[in-house]
């Protein structure tokens, strides 16, 4: 029987008090477990921290992809395990570690025999535009510039979220094309193990990701990452969209003018005259004047399906 911490997030856009309760009574079948509600991100940090100093097995993370960025920082480098129980928008995190998609079906899982699984992530040691100095850790993706302003002007119409998911992400995305990023000059200086260029965005793929329409899986090339890839963006003409949208599903966007492709990396920075925006996990973080990036291996312990 394990001693279980389990944190949500009321505010998930598929989160229902109904499906709690249930939840609850599924886990307390086979697990000793104490429910709380975090009432900010900071919270979140907290309560995970207080879970591993109290003597927790493991912390469950109900909601999206926020809640588990949020509670992963406080486990990352601690025998204490992450579980996720998805009820956000997209839900990239638990669909990666492949879990059903209903909250209530991953926590009989969770109530069953699972796996405990080694998890990578990206370091960040990143000054925010007011001079702050902060350090955090991506479970699945992290970039600056580009796709964390898609991310950011994607959340100023969070009932468009909620409702159409990927879609709006998509919309959102072409929409910026069209009206702000193939005008916008690479301001943002990026160098990774002797390489250098100037950009709009880069991103960072260390497992494989999710894109804005849904389902379907992303991969700056045809092999996985190891430990990360690196897509630089310098620029992105209006002209380039239907390569663009070709290139994303066939694992060859470094075939493309204006991108970069770098493979093999294990760490690089950033560093940019005016702030750019910082995502981790699909949440914005702040405005950065510069960052570093690190590939840890087997950082986190996560809850996965039984072994085939």
């Amino acid at each position: 029987m394990a001693r279980l911490m389990l944190v949500a997030n009321p505010a998930a856009s598929q989160f229902t008090g109904g499906d709690h309760r249930s939840i609850l009574r599924t886990l307390t079948r086979r697990h000793r477990v104490e429910a709380v509600w975090p009432h900010s991100a900071e919270d979140a940090r907290t309560i995970a921290a207080d879970a591993v100093t109290a003597g927790f097995d493991g912390v469950v993370a109900m909601g999206g992809d926020g809640i588990v960025h949020q509670v992963a920082q406080s486990l990352i480098g601690t025998e204490v395990y992450l579980a996720v129980l998805p009820a956000g928008t997209t839900n990239v995190f638990a669909r990666q570690v492949g879990l059903p998609s209903k909250s209530t079906k991953a926590a009989r899982l969770l109530a069953g025999d699972v796996s405990f699984n080694p998890w990578p992530v990206v370091s960040v040691d990143f000054t925010l535009e007011n001079g702050d100095r902060d350090y955090r850790h991506a479970l699945f993706a992290t970039g600056v510039g580009l796709d964390a302003d898609v991310v950011a002007a994607a959340e100023t119409e969070p009932y468009r979220k909620y409702r159409f998911g990927a879609v709006h992400y998509a919309r959102t995305a072409i929409g910026m094309l069209w009206s702000d990023l193939r005008r916008r000059a690479p301001e943002i200086e990026v160098e990774a193990e002797g390489r250098t260029t100037s950009v709009i965005g880069v991103m960072a793929q260390f497992h494989s990701a999710f894109t804005y329409f849904g389902r379907s899986s992303l991969r700056f090339t045809a092999e996985h990452p190891d430990p990360m890839t690196l897509l630089a963006v310098e620029r992105l003409p209006m002209r380039r969209l239907p390569g663009l949208l070709r290139r994303i599903f066939t694992a060859s966007l470094g075939e493309m003018k204006g991108l970069q492709v770098w493979t093999g990396v294990k760490s690089f920075s950033v560093a940019s005259g005016q702030p750019a925006r910082l995502q981790m996990d699909g949440e914005v973080v702040g405005s950065v004047t510069s960052a570093g990036f690190t590939y840890r291996a087997d950082s986190l312990w996560v809850v996965g399906p039984p072994p085939v």
